[in-house]
């Protein structure tokens, strides 16, 4: 998928190991993203079916790409807002 001039590649994934409420490793089905502006791969992660994602539908698969992206790119704003500001953080 497209969002933001990047490229999501969405793969189906089967072995996501997440920790559960009891402290144990629990390996869940989910996706893997691969994140790409022009042809260099910016960012890798995986979203766990129970865990970051509600059901195995690609819709969420989807939602859950873009509110990452924009989650980052939020977070690299106000870096660099901080940076310019001498760390001193200006609301945005």
């Amino acid at each position: 998928m497209k969002y933001r001039g990047m490229l999501v590649e969405i793969t189906p994934e089967n072995g996501i190991v997440r920790e559960d409420l009891d402290g144990g490793a629990k390996v869940c089905p989910g996706y893997r993203y691969r994140v790409f502006s022009d042809t260099e791969m910016t960012d890798e992660f995986c979203a766990a079916v129970g865990f970051e994602l509600p059901d195995d539908s690609m819709e969420n698969a989807e939602l859950f790409a873009r509110e990452y992206i924009d989650c980052e790119l939020k977070k690299l704003a106000q870096e660099n807002n901080e940076q310019e500001n001498g760390g001193i953080t200006i609301a945005v």
